[in-house]
């Protein structure tokens, strides 16, 4: 027993470090867009719905994946003890928490929908893993390579961003806004334009967090950067282009024009934060920045922008593309000074 209890308290140390990493989204400026909305409950119910959704994948995985197989295989312990260890790591899991929440507070029905959506999504991820060949290639061999430098950087930014639960919230909202809007709306009416809109600045905010981690996105890769015999602004730029190209798909369904103005503003606020800080972000989670003030700032700007850039035209769109431009020229200049004082020590 106490070979099982010893392998236990290890699997349970692991899982509950896992978990810990799921407190990212307490930076994240969607988290601040939902508190506020959360002063209506009802309003707030899509969003708290979606972001369950997204986060059921990570949430749902094996504890006993998070111990490195080579040790579970070391480890000097019978079949039976081993069957033991499995069985028990099932209560780790946090699906397991969230469903026993549920039934204490005599939600059987969601309780029931919520194990249902999470045995499906692990099926269909068993059934693509084991009967489905892919072909042996990382991300970046799935992703589009535009021609130069700036291209490979974008495509590197791209690959990424795509590692993080950021991107698909925007497009489950996508999703559902334009399934909604397909089926005809409410009762029968056509869908307001400006309900679009604000759900097209809203994927903006689930995106906008990134703005402030342009670098840290890449771990210990960022050091290349600084290898590289490229001019920041270039570095910059590319992955602000890879940050609007992937968040004029996401809105393209909803509203392309004040979803990709949104984004210059979000990448405008959020390039002192790329430049100056480095925040470690972990794989599959969201990204996670300052809330206060840069999380703030962004997403009142944000909106700000989004909301008034139809009725306003040049006299907005213009402002803001020069605003962006001279903030990548500022901020990459800012990067190069901030290399060749690293270089020095």
């Amino acid at each position: 027993m106490a070979r099982v209890a010893s392998a236990l308290k290890a699997v349970w140390l692991a899982s509950w470090r896992d978990v810990q990493t799921f407190g990212s989204i307490i930076g994240q400026n969607l988290f601040f867009f939902i508190l506020l909305v959360a002063l209506q409950p009802q309003s707030a119910e899509l969003f708290a719905i979606i972001l369950g959704l997204v986060m059921v994948f990570p949430l749902s995985a094996d504890p006993m994946e998070r111990v490195p197989k080579d040790r579970w295989e070391l480890w000097p312990l019978a079949t039976r003890e081993r069957a033991v260890i499995r069985m028990v790591s099932l209560g780790f899991s946090p699906i397991v928490w969230i469903a026993l929440f549920l039934l204490a507070h005599g939600a059987a029905r969601s309780t029931g929908l919520f194990l249902t959506i999470v045995i499906s999504v692990r099926l269909a991820a068993f059934v693509l893993k084991s009967h489905v060949r892919f072909p042996r290639r990382n991300l970046s061999g799935w992703l589009p390579k535009p021609p130069g430098t700036v291209g490979f950087l974008m495509m590197l930014q791209w690959r990424e961003m795509l590692t993080t639960l950021d991107p698909y919230v925007a497009a489950v909202l996508a999703v559902l806004t334009v399934t909604y809007r397909i089926s005809g709306g409410q009762q029968g009416k056509p869908v307001d334009p400006s309900a679009l809109q604000i759900m097209s600045l809203i994927s903006a905010v689930a995106m906008s967090t990134t703005a402030q981690v342009l670098f840290s996105l890449d771990g210990t890769g960022a050091q290349r950067y600084r290898l590289m015999p490229i001019r920041g602004w270039r570095i910059l730029l590319a992955k602000d282009l890879a940050f609007l190209c992937l968040l004029m798909l996401l809105v393209a369904p909803l509203d392309l024009v004040s979803g990709l103005f949104a984004g210059m503003a979000a990448l405008v606020v959020g390039h002192h934060g790329s430049v100056y800080r480095n925040a470690p972000q972990a794989r599959w989670r969201f990204t996670s920045g300052a809330l206060l003030p840069d999380g703030v700032i962004q997403t009142v700007v944000l909106f700000g922008v989004g909301i008034n850039i139809r009725s306003a035209g040049l006299k907005l769109a213009l402002p803001c593309l020069i605003c962006w431009l001279a903030s990548v020229f500022l901020y990459g200049w800012l990067w190069d000074r901030r290399k060749a004082v690293i270089a020095a020590h």
